[in-house]
């Protein structure tokens, strides 16, 4: 739900239970939120909407991963200071993640929603 005077946080996941449960969960601590189910639906709304925060996964359907989409966003003059926590189920993606431009990231195995919650909160203030 996009709210005016909200901070926006835009999760472009794919696996719809996860999506909607981390929605909720920002959306409790007061957030507006966004939801996109491919790299090329959250870079549409990251153009139209610019949102405040990105939680991205790197797995996506339709041809271009969240590594891809990083990397775009990272090249745009508009859009490279859009703060980016990528999703991930694995370890080994995270210094991939950072140097590409990611803020932090998240292993989704290892990682309840309020520590999803709150580090989103931290990287807004």
């Amino acid at each position: 739900m996009d709210v005016p005077n909200k901070k926006t946080v835009l999760v472009i996941e794919d696996e719809i239970v996860l999506r909607d449960l981390i929605v909720k969960k920002l959306e409790e601590i007061g957030l507006g939120t966004l939801v996109a189910d491919s790299a090329q639906e959250g870079e549409k709304l990251i153009k139209e909407k610019h949102p405040n925060l990105v939680l991205l996964d790197i797995m996506l359907p339709g041809g271009m991963n969240g590594f891809d989409l990083l990397e775009r966003l990272k090249r745009d003059p508009i859009l490279k200071s859009t703060p980016v926590i990528i999703l991930t189920n694995l370890s080994t993606e995270d210094k991939t993640a950072t140097e590409i431009g990611a803020i932090d990231y998240i292993i989704k195995s290892n990682i309840s929603l309020d520590e999803v919650a709150l580090k989103v909160k931290n990287h807004l203030q």
